[in-house]
């Protein structure tokens, strides 16, 4: 009798344990089948049948696959379409693979005009050129342990893992993105966007955060890309001419220090040289605090204004762009370096990799913690100056405040290299935000 008991218990919990794409309570084999759930096995899959119940009536759906590995073809198409849900059963148990795609935009996702899509617990892989996910004028949309993967870094993989744009209440958690030739996640020109516990590695850059209005950035690790993360406004764009209030917290960035692989001249990250764990231009209100830098052998934290992203850029053609930076404050991380390899190749086979050998020499043959531009133009033809950032970190970093107004010749004037030279009061504190359309959570 204990026996039987005990192999009954057992088959219990066997039960339980077992993943299924059917609600919790839904325990009565005779129910009918819930109309809004579609589900997918490896065994039985068929693309022509999943592209078809997608395009039908997609509308509340919900699109659930098992473990394994499914192969596509084409591009998953999302339009027009309002609560959707794409999930698997685990980041690392369902793969969705388009290394056979003969999509003429490489993308493995592409989704439009939409709102409260959730995307969860699945693995793209190798899409042939193109983005891993993109996400186009979204109200509301989630990413939550989602993995986007090329296996190896190379000119052919797609620019963007994860990337959602021109959109509106925007999450990206718990997701993992590899080897993009741009940056693993993308934010650009969104509002109110939360992009936490993420982990970024062997991309060119790991995340950015581009032309966003209300950002926080919390929780990720960035490690082993070229550069961790950039924050910064794009010249140019229609949506958010400038962006403001970003706030970047308790993250940690180790060893990014990988040599660039984008094909030169065709991004401004293929510009990047390698060793840089943060970098921030054109953006205000902007706080930076408790993070960890570690490792990054070029410098951990670089500032600079707009012009050194396109030295051709001419301020007075667009007032409402924010050439300089204003409001940020940085306080309260922590930095260390020469666990890493200072990546000397790498740095000279990039433009702008001589700004950072330039600094680096006049330095006594080391790389700064800390390096900010003073943002005074007025010698390369732009009549602005910004305010100073707030600074106050207890941990004594190097720190360089330079002058890149003649950059472009070769030319780099330290202003100073102590910071207490700086604000030390209270400078800008991010305050959160609300969002509004916010997607629904993956059930």
């Amino acid at each position: 009798m204990k026996t039987f008991k005990l192999l009954s218990f057992l088959f219990l919990i066997g039960l339980i344990g077992i993943t299924s794409c059917k609600d919790d309570d839904d325990t009565d084999p005779v129910d009918p089948v819930d109309p809004n759930l579609f589900t997918y096995e490896e065994a039985t899959w068929s693309e022509d049948e999943f592209i078809t119940q997608l395009t039908v009536d997609p509308n509340g759906k919900t699109f659930c696959f098992g473990a394994g590995t499914f192969i596509f073809t084409n591009t998953i198409p999302l339009a027009d379409i309002s609560g959707l849900t794409l999930k698997g059963a685990g980041r690392e148990a369902t793969i969705f693979d388009f290394s056979n795609s003969t999509s003429t935009s490489g993308e493995g996702i592409a989704a439009i005009d939409s709102d409260n899509l959730v995307f969860c617990n699945f693995t793209v892989k190798n899409t042939n050129g193109g983005n891993g996910i993109t996400a186009r004028n979204i109200k509301g949309i989630r990413f939550n342990e989602v993995g986007v993967e090329w296996p190896a870094s190379s000119e052919d993989n797609g620019t963007y893992g994860i990337y959602p744009v021109e959109s509106d209440d925007v999450i990206v958690e718990n997701c993992y993105a590899q080897a993009a030739i741009d940056a693993g996640i993308y934010s650009g020109q969104n509002k109110r966007v939360i992009l936490r516990n993420n982990r970024m590695t062997l991309n060119v850059f790991g995340m950015e955060v581009e032309n966003n209005i209300d950002a926080e950035v919390y929780g990720n690790e960035f490690f082993e890309n070229t550069a961790g993360l950039l924050v910064y406004d794009l010249a140019g764009v229609e949506r958010i001419k400038s962006g403001e209030r970003t706030k970047i917290y308790n993250n940690t960035f180790t060893n990014n220090n990988q040599t660039n692989f984008a094909e030169l001249g065709s991004t401004f990250a293929a510009d990047v040289p390698p060793g840089i764990g943060m970098l921030f231009s054109a953006t205000s209100y902007i706080e930076i605090t408790n993070n960890t830098f570690v490792d990054n052998e070029s410098v951990s934290l670089l500032g600079v204004a707009y012009f050194l992203v396109d030295q051709n850029y001419n301020p007075l053609d667009d007032l409402e762009f924010t050439f300089n930076n204003f409001a940020v404050n940085i306080h309260d991380n922590t930095y260390t370096k020469g666990g890493g390899v200072y990546n000397q190749a790498g740095v000279l086979d990039r433009p702008a990799g001589p700004l950072i050998e330039i600094v680096r020499n006049q330095n006594g043959g080391e790389s700064p913690h800390i390096m900010l531009d003073d943002q005074d133009y007025s010698a390369a033809g732009s009549p602005f100056v910004a305010a100073d950032p707030v600074i106050n970190e207890p941990s004594n970093p190097d720190f360089i405040w330079a002058n890149f107004a003649e950059a472009g010749s070769g030319v780099v004037t330290f202003t100073s290299t102590d910071e207490n030279d700086f604000n030390t009061g209270d400078g800008y504190v991010n305050e959160g935000f609300e969002l509004v359309d916010t997607p629904d959570e993956c059930n």
